[in-house]
């Protein structure tokens, strides 16, 4: 039972965090945004706190993941490219964590001025070139990968067009008075990706160490 546990709170726990972490920075964020003035400060402000957390949720997880590959493989994966945001040096990391977050809080915000001045099809648009670019690099940066690799990628694909698609029906909703119903949908979707991605990841760091046993470049899928 303890060890049940213990896999929950490491493997589970980061994943459900992480979607309540990023869903309720984006739905107050809204909420206060559209009440104007000190609500575009507050609103950022949580925006900002809800992908941090939402980041350090999943490199915990991604932390747990590498110790139990390495347990399993008896190696350490050196990856490719780019480096392991815990090997880092602490001011490294924190600009790391600075870029992503200020990334994404731009592509969601002029998601948001997008849709207000031209209709939701370009709206839809800058989320979804936004978004791909955005867990392109994501997932390029956790498997330590050119970027390159993953722009094109089904699975990259996939991610944005869950969040996507969420995305565009909760803002749809929240602008013809239905922010409950809208959020609703935009959890279901930040759910789904987040189990999509989670297995993604998970696939991706095991091949690199199935790799590094082998001696057999891994190539993304």
């Amino acid at each position: 039972m303890a060890e049940t546990n213990s896999t929950f709170v490491k493997d589970r726990l980061p994943f459900i965090v992480a979607t309540g972490s990023e869903f309720i920075g984006l739905y107050f964020w809204l909420y206060f945004w559209d009440q104007g003035g000190i609500g575009h400060a507050l609103g950022i402000i949580l925006l900002v706190a809800g992908f941090l957390s939402e980041r350090l949720a999943v490199l915990g997880w991604v932390k747990y993941f590498h110790e139990k590959l390495q347990a399993e493989y008896g190696c350490v994966a050196d990856g490719t490219a780019g480096k392991d945001i815990k090997a880092m040096s602490k001011a490294a990391a924190l600009l790391h964590l600075t870029y992503i977050c200020l990334t994404e809080i731009t592509i969601w915000v002029t998601f948001v001025l997008v849709y207000d001045s031209f209709g939701w099809v370009p709206a839809f648009a800058v989320i979804m070139v936004g978004e791909q670019l955005q867990h392109s690099l994501d997932l390029a940066l956790i498997a330590r990968r050119p970027i390159s690799e993953y722009i094109p990628s089904p699975n990259a694909m996939l991610i944005t067009l869950l969040e996507g698609i969420g995305g565009i029906v909760w803002l749809w909703l929240v602008r013809n008075s239905q922010p409950q119903v809208g959020g609703a949908i935009l959890l279901i979707g930040l759910s789904i990706e987040h189990v999509v991605q989670g297995q993604r990841i998970k696939k991706d760091l095991a091949a690199e160490y199935v790799a590094q046993t082998t001696e057999r470049p891994y190539v993304v899928a």
